[in-house]
């Protein structure tokens, strides 16, 4: 999620933890501590994809989260002994595990187990910015700074972690009837396919948009849970999975696999070979394309992955998406000749 929301979150699992002994200060050493696995954005590394495929790793892992927190702790305890160390301990450790595993909810991926290195953990339930899971846990912030050690500010304080956790179970359930429906759909369609990703349209989980993914080809959907009866409409893409032939050093191909599940795309785009995530954005526009190799008089030379811009109208793109929620016969948004660059 985003480090607001982190913070937010942060700052009322703080307060749940010692809102009784330091209210005000509980919720904003929660929002420090909550900010700080993000703060590896800041790490430069060698180029784009790694950039990607590190953050959420070691900051996030619930393993070095349990080796550092008892220090942290420790150190905590000396300069503020309002609290003692074991609560100390419970609030870090609490901060920490809950901000990856609430960004594992969302589809980026969350490397929960670093350093080994099963599939980043990527739940994909939420959008990374949702104002019906944020909004509360903000009011319950407010809340205790403007009242703290008011019974009716512990009580919004309380009362927004329990909606917002309650929002996240419901955006789990909305997956998980999206995906039976799409099950059942392909089924009857008759289609082929190796796994498929659903995942919510941004700030809502009113609307979920659907990657079908087979060997050499996907497809792209959207289902309003409002949607009813309505058939299912699927467009179908190539995959370009034959340029993989073409690299010389299949290194970053390889990670980009690992890191979306193998939710991605090949094109060829002027003189590049580009890589295409296709968990996030929708047709024909994407968050996160990386050049991998140039093409030289007919040679494919590997390059280090650069990520290439992205074109979109965020206010034009969610106001498709207003939309879609409540007609299913809304056209989808796809630019012809872009859609597989």
């Amino acid at each position: 999620m985003d480090t607001i929301t982190q913070a937010l979150l942060g700052s009322a699992v703080a307060y749940s933890v010692a809102g009784r002994k330091a209210p005000r200060a509980s919720v904003l050493y929660g929002a420090a501590f909550g900010i700080l696995p993000d703060l590896d954005v800041f790490i430069q590394y060698t180029n784009d994809l790694d950039t990607m495929t590190f953050h959420r790793s070691w900051t996030h892992s619930w393993i070095v989260h349990s080796l550092l927190a008892p220090i942290v702790a420790w150190l905590m305890a000396t300069l503020d002994q309002r609290l003692s160390f074991q609560r100390w301990l419970m609030l870090i450790w609490l901060v920490w595990i809950t901000h990856s595993g609430l960004d594992a909810m969302t589809v980026y991926g969350t490397q929960l187990f670093w350093p080994f290195m099963p599939p980043p953990a990527s739940v994909g339930s939420i959008f990374i910015i949702d104002p019906f899971y944020s909004l509360p846990l903000a009011a319950g912030f407010l809340a205790i700074l403007m009242a703290a050690g008011k019974q009716l500010s512990h009580r919004v304080m309380i009362g927004s972690l329990i909606f917002s956790t309650a929002y996240l179970g419901w955006s789990y359930a909305a997956q998980y009837w999206i995906t039976q429906q799409t099950e059942h759909a392909l089924q009857d369609q008759q289609i082929d396919y190796l796994h498929i990703k659903i995942t919510p349209a941004p700030l809502t989980t009113l609307l979920w948009r659907i990657v079908v993914i087979d060997e050499d080809i996907y497809y792209e959907g959207f289902r309003s849970i409002f949607d009813g009866d309505t058939a299912f409409s699927l467009t179908q893409y190539e995959r370009g999975i034959k340029l993989k032939k073409r690299l010389p050093d299949k290194t970053y191909i390889d990670r980009i696999t690992w890191f979306t599940q193998d939710n991605f795309k090949l094109g060829q785009q002027h003189n590049m070979i580009v890589a295409t995530d296709l968990r996030m954005g929708m047709e024909p526009h994407y968050f996160f394309r990386f050049q991998l190799a140039k093409i030289h008089n007919g040679a494919v030379i590997s390059v280090a992955p650069q990520q290439l811009p992205m074109q979109r109208n965020a206010r034009d793109g969610l106001h498709w998406v207003w939309q879609r929620i409540w007609n299913p016969y809304v056209e989808p948004r796809i630019e012809k000749g872009s859609v597989n660059d």
